[in-house]
């Protein structure tokens, strides 16, 4: 590799710079270039130039190929690692406008999804199942599935849909006898029954008429030994068990750092209008038309971002790496997320 020294200029004066950037170049490229050499991103193979070659050049106009072809050989190499058939995610690294992040020393490495439409996934038939085997199988399942979701990309859920239907639907309102009043009283209906003619009011009772209310905040409520007493000799039950097991050891790993926090488009300061995927409990059910409802509200408003994660990432080698281990982890349990999704649900 060849040698990072060769950057360096001699301290003249305080007001002349010690390291030198081409003028017209994205004053990123510099600084994350150097941060990919150090972090061993950018190989010695890549950095092969003609023999009276300036280092300069490598560090100048071509330093944006360079830096675009060591992540495209890294990213490449991990998802082929790790592999999904419907989490399919693109990588772009750039500077963002207004966040609170400075942009000469932090550069945003992002993920968009590739495809046309989200993928939606309906779960209650395997779901529904497990839980016939014994009640609170199903929703313990359903449990240690969300705890895995919140360590991907955004997606949208079941969970986000009562958060939502909390925020657009209920308002401050304690139950649906107060919903009703209120929105009568916004509509200046003379009654309740008037108000129900004219509009579709989705009250607690019409959205979980046709879902256990734990669906939306599901809890372990059995323990690992009860779960596989109740397996019997039922494949996908012992098969939704091996699954939860490998998430289990995984997440437990002494290695494993990827938290929540981590994951996700908020640090944009904009809300996200995609995802990676849509999880709901039956085909078009009323979580899906809560999210569609959330999705339509948020384009109107314009005040949205395309990406489906958005890591501001320091521009040095210790930042690199501990992005490239959290990416790793997350692809790791995007395939377990799937296996469990397919597993459960149907795609439709």
């Amino acid at each position: 590799m060849l040698p990072l020294a060769a950057l360096a200029l001699p301290q003249l004066a305080a007001e002349i710079p010690t390291r030198y950037v081409i003028p017209g170049v994205d004053a990123l490229m510099v600084p994350l270039t150097i941060a990919l050499l150090e972090a061993d991103v950018i190989t010695a193979p890549m950095l092969r130039t003609p023999r009276n070659a300036l280092l300069v050049d490598v560090i100048g106009e071509p330093e944006k190929q360079l830096s675009a072809r060591a992540l495209s050989h890294w990213w490449t190499k991990l998802i082929r690692e790790h592999s999904c058939k419907f989490f399919r995610w693109s990588l772009q690294v750039q500077q963002l406008d207004d966040t609170n992040y400075d942009k000469l020393t932090t550069a945003w490495f992002c993920f968009s999804r590739m495809g046309d439409d989200i993928p939606r996934f309906a779960l209650a038939k395997g779901i529904e199942r497990l839980e016939l085997l014994k009640e609170g199988f199903g929703q313990t399942v359903l449990a240690v599935l969300r705890d895995a979701v919140m360590l991907l990309p955004e997606s949208f859920n079941p969970w986000f849909a009562l958060d939502w239907a909390d925020q657009a639907y209920w308002r401050e309102s304690r139950d649906d006898a107060e919903l009703l009043e209120m929105r009568r009283e916004d509509g200046n209906y003379k009654t309740v029954e008037e108000l129900l003619e004219n509009e579709h009011v989705v009250t607690r009772a019409v959205f979980f008429a046709e879902l256990p209310e734990w669906v939306c905040a599901p809890k372990r409520t059995l323990s690992r030994e009860a779960i596989a007493a109740a397996a019997g000799d039922d494949q996908l039950a012992h098969q939704a068990i091996e699954l939860c097991d490998q998430v289990h050891g995984l997440v437990n790993r002494p290695d494993f750092v990827l938290h929540p926090s981590d994951k996700g488009a908020y640090r944009t300061g904009n809300y996200p209008i995609d995802g990676c995927m849509v999880l709901l409990w039956k085909p078009f059910d009323v979580i899906g038309e809560t999210i569609d409802d959330y999705l339509n509200d948020l384009g109107q408003c314009g005040e949205y971002t395309d990406f489906i994660d958005a890591s501001p990432v320091p521009v040095t080698a210790a930042g690199v790496r501990e992005f490239m281990t959290l990416t790793e982890q997350t692809l790791q349990v995007a395939v377990l997320v799937e296996k469990l999704i397919l597993l459960l649900g149907e795609k439709y």
